[in-house]
């Protein structure tokens, strides 16, 4: 059995004892962080589990590693947030069918209902993106071209925010750059700065205005492009203002 377990926003105490249930009966358990930043502490999660929790590397977690395992043995892996967010993980459900593996998704708490606490309704968010690090030779313009449809249709945009393998995070003053570099005005916006935590920040203002505030320097981070706003949303925002 193949276990994909969700672990929540911010640490070990977010998971679900239906995921520390599940994790006591698994002979490997293992961790990725490159789809998302975890602050949890894995010695203590060990400790609650009773058993070794092993870093996995992403070509690890894209290979047929996992589900070999789980055609012989009960495995899990722990994913920041909720284990279905990422596509790489679908993938793996898709193959371990494929493939003649059982496999169970214990969900978890996520980036996509915890910007409900900005006050901005979910059920008026379009279409998510990802801004990417600007490289070189890379300079992609799918996330300006969703956010300017979302607009359109008065959605608003949760606007996440690159991760890379080397432990590279990018933070809102980094987005707000990149969307400059795409050619976005100086609009308002929602700056969300480890969302779930006892530490997060929600700050609601002028792109420049939030480029410039030291605060919101922490990830994981993601930002909010609001759509059309009702009058309860605009209500809500004015909390996050300074």
């Amino acid at each position: 059995m193949l276990y994909l377990i969700g672990l929540g926003l911010w640490d070990e105490s977010d998971i679900s004892l239906r995921a520390i249930d599940a994790l006591k009966k698994c002979d490997e358990v293992y961790l990725e962080t490159y789809t998302n930043k975890w602050l949890g502490s894995v010695r203590h999660l060990e400790e609650i589990i009773g058993k070794e929790v092993k870093h996995l590397k992403r070509i690890h977690v894209e290979s047929d590693m996992l589900i070999d395992i789980a055609k012989e043995t009960d495995v899990a892996l722990l994913i920041p947030g909720d284990p279905l967010v990422a596509t790489t993980h679908i993938q793996l459900m898709i193959d371990a069918k494929a493939k003649g593996a059982a496999f169970d998704v214990i969900h978890s708490s996520s980036i996509y209902t915890a910007v409900a606490e900005t006050g901005l309704q979910l059920y008026k968010f379009g279409r998510a993106t990802t801004l990417a690090f600007i490289e070189k030779s890379f300079k992609p313009s799918s996330p300006y071209e969703m956010i300017m449809e979302n607009r359109k249709m008065g959605l608003h945009t949760l606007v996440l925010l690159d991760v890379k393998e080397d432990n590279r995070y990018m933070t809102i003053a980094d987005g707000i750059y990149v969307l400059n570099q795409l050619g976005m005005d100086d609009i308002k916006i929602v700056a969300c700065c480890q969302l779930g935590s006892e530490s997060q920040k929600i700050r609601y203002g002028n792109m420049k205005e939030l480029s410039e505030d030291a605060s919101l320097a922490e990830t994981p981070a993601a930002i909010i492009i609001p759509g059309r706003l009702h009058f309860k949303e605009e209500e809500a925002l004015r909390m996050y203002e300074k």
